[in-house]
């Protein structure tokens, strides 16, 4: 809004100025800059280090920039690993876009895990990161470092890069003792207003989230982040030796988008750390989570 005020200011300018008008347009000119953006329709897949031939992740993107995707000049693929430095793997043109539903460019892309081994090293338990970088044929390119987190979790849906486990086996539902911590976050600041983690254990549920700003923790056995903090937290919980069963989900109460968590994993004694789980939360993401543990 603060831009249209500005312009409209300049338009009356106009009528009572002959020389300071152009200088101010010429200026919203020179240093006004319309992005672009990615969205990522639908994603899905998991990298297996036990099943690297089969594995895969498969996501569809949408182009949007100033000119509805015209102004694409091809859309760059790289993995890395923990981190690490990164390779190009693919890139996709104009060609391999189709007019979506909307109207604007969709394109369907596929990274396999034996690709990403012939470009990079990883292990089981390293965390692949797949970045996009869209190009434009002004000379612009944007990527992951462009984004903001209203963007990576709204409508547009534009991380520009997806971050994959390389899982040892997948725990299926029988327990692994072991110290798992969750890490919790609120993108707004006021708690998870009802969405939550129900971690069941041999029939016993725990329910893991933050605490509410507005009126109560909405039931929850398990807090985190409540002591003056509702936009983030981290609490572990124990699943000893002997244990038979556990499951675990994300329930969805209001404003789920703004949730965000992940899982790490250690033994009992607290080594073998590890990320088992990450990305959690969001609108859609109700439902079973899959940890994926090295042991």
């Amino acid at each position: 809004m603060k831009k249209l005020l500005s312009i409209i200011g300049i338009v009356g300018l106009l009528f009572t100025s002959c020389e300071e008008p152009d200088n101010l347009i010429n200026d919203v000119l020179d240093n006004y800059e319309t992005g672009a953006v990615l969205r990522t329709i639908s994603q899905s897949g998991e990298f297996n280090f036990y099943a690297i031939s089969s594995s895969a992740f498969t996501a569809t993107i949408e182009a949007h920039d100033v000119e509805d995707g015209g102004l694409m000049q091809d859309v760059e693929i790289f993995v890395s690993a923990d981190g690490g430095s990164e390779a190009k793997i693919r890139t996709l043109t104009p060609s391999d876009f189709q007019t979506g539903p909307t109207g604007l460019p969709r394109a369907t892309f596929t990274v396999t895990l034996s690709e990403v081994q012939s470009a990079i090293s990883f292990s089981g338990g390293s965390t692949v990161s797949i970045r996009l970088q869209y190009n434009l044929t002004n000379g612009k390119s944007y990527s992951s470092n462009d984004v903001t987190g209203s963007m990576t979790g709204s409508y547009f849906a534009s991380p520009y890069k997806y971050n994959l486990i390389v899982g040892c086996f997948v725990v299926d539902g029988s327990a692994v003792p072991g110290i798992y911590t969750f890490t919790l976050t609120d993108s707004y600041g006021d708690g998870w207003q009802g969405s939550h983690i129900s971690f069941i254990v041999d029939g016993v549920e725990k329910q893991i989230g933050i605490a509410s700003y507005w009126g109560g923790t909405y039931g929850l056995t398990l807090e985190a982040g409540y002591s003056g903090n509702y936009s983030a937290g981290t609490i572990s919980v124990e699943v000893p030796n002997g244990a038979s069963t556990m499951s675990m989900a994300f329930v969805e109460g209001a404003y789920p988008g703004e949730a965000g968590w992940s899982v790490n994993y250690s033994e009992l004694d607290g080594s073998n750390s590890q990320s088992a789980y990450s990305g959690g939360g969001g609108y859609g993401s109700e439902g079973a989570v899959t940890l994926s543990i090295c042991r």
